[in-house]
């Protein structure tokens, strides 16, 4: 009797596994002739002058030009140049490996569908494109499905859908604003002046009995000159930004440069600062943080009390000799 149980335990198991196989073939997994060192997309990345981002609402189209990449679509703004060139390394390096499915409702189910998916990315040659990924759902941490276009097989790969965001912002230089802090030689702000001479910043209009702080002077301009920027507000004046009562302004001086002028704004009942610099056409959105600490910075922080020179060891020690001669002349 025992026996005969297990022959019909055995004979349900190989059932259940030729059933398994039968579905597997009849889905169409046949993983055979998938190379898992396989590139995933066969692109020139150093051809590559244009990239397209998609992800169903938003659409971001990057450019290069004269060798540095640019958003059109927003003025030919500079965009963060390490972050697109981080992506196309990124993507050029991926490879294939086993594929997870290779059906059409698997690439909807993973939102990998010509017409449903997390990302669609488009790289360019000439306005030509060279290859199209779709990029989907998250099978785990830092992985994603993603299928090329022209093929039915999804993939597993190592990377992060917001390495692919399709919003401007998330692709703009936000050190725009950075100068070279020794190239700085005036800051004017509404109660005072910063003059340097040779390496040394100098409050101009000092007392008898004042001197600058030279330490809390540098760090004023390293915040002016480390001004980062948190967004775009476009190129034309709205009267939300209130540029026209401004909260202060800041005029820079540069080694054979312009004056550079900064006019910081606060719309009403926001959290954030607007920022118009004279020799860039855009509006800045800049964040409470880096612009408070440069407007709180007055006149008196700026200021120390001269400290009186001590005397010198050899002018003591000739003190000291003096009075040793006197005492042993009253001594005599």
């Amino acid at each position: 009797m025992k026996m005969k149980k297990w022959i019909s335990i055995l004979g349900g198991l190989l059932l259940v596994q030729l059933v398994l196989a039968i579905a597997v073939n009849l889905m169409g997994e046949d993983y055979g002739a998938f190379e898992p060192q396989e590139k995933l997309l066969a692109f020139d990345e150093k051809g590559v002058d244009g990239l397209r981002i998609e992800d169903g609402e938003n659409s971001l189209v990057l450019k290069k030009r004269d060798g540095k990449w640019l958003l059109p679509d927003s003025g030919d703004f500079p965009a963060d140049q390490e972050a697109v060139e981080r992506l196309l390394d990124k993507l050029a390096t991926l490879e294939k490996g086993w594929p997870v499915a290779t059906t059409a409702g698997a690439a909807k189910r993973f939102k990998v569908d010509d017409e449903a998916f997390e990302r669609r990315l488009a790289l360019l040659i000439k306005e030509e494109t060279q290859a199209v990924l779709y990029v989907g759902t998250s099978p785990g941490f830092r992985k994603v499905h993603v299928r090329p276009e022209g093929e039915d097989a999804v993939y597993a790969v190592a990377f992060n859908t917001w390495e692919a965001n399709a919003k401007a912002d998330d692709w703009i230089d936000k050190d725009i604003l950075r100068l070279e802090g020794d190239q700085v030689t005036r800051v004017e702000m509404p109660e005072f002046t910063l003059q340097r001479n040779d390496e040394q910043w100098q409050l101009v209009s000092l007392k008898a009995q004042e001197e600058t702080n030279g330490e809390e002077a540098r760090a004023l301009v390293d915040k002016l000159t480390g001004l980062p920027i948190e967004s775009l507000l476009g190129t034309e004046a709205k009267p939300s930004f209130r540029q026209e009562a401004p909260e202060f302004e800041v005029k820079l001086a540069r080694k054979g440069g312009d004056l550079l002028s900064y006019r910081f704004s606060k719309p009403e009942d926001e959290d954030y600062y607007v920022l118009k610099r004279s020799d860039l056409d855009h509006y800045f959105k800049v964040a409470p943080f880096a612009v408070e600490p440069i407007q709180t910075t007055g006149r008196e922080k700026l200021v120390q009390t001269k400290t009186e020179e001590a005397p010198s060891e050899t002018s003591g020690g000739d003190i000291s000799a003096e009075a040793e001669v006197e005492a042993a002349e009253v001594q005599e």
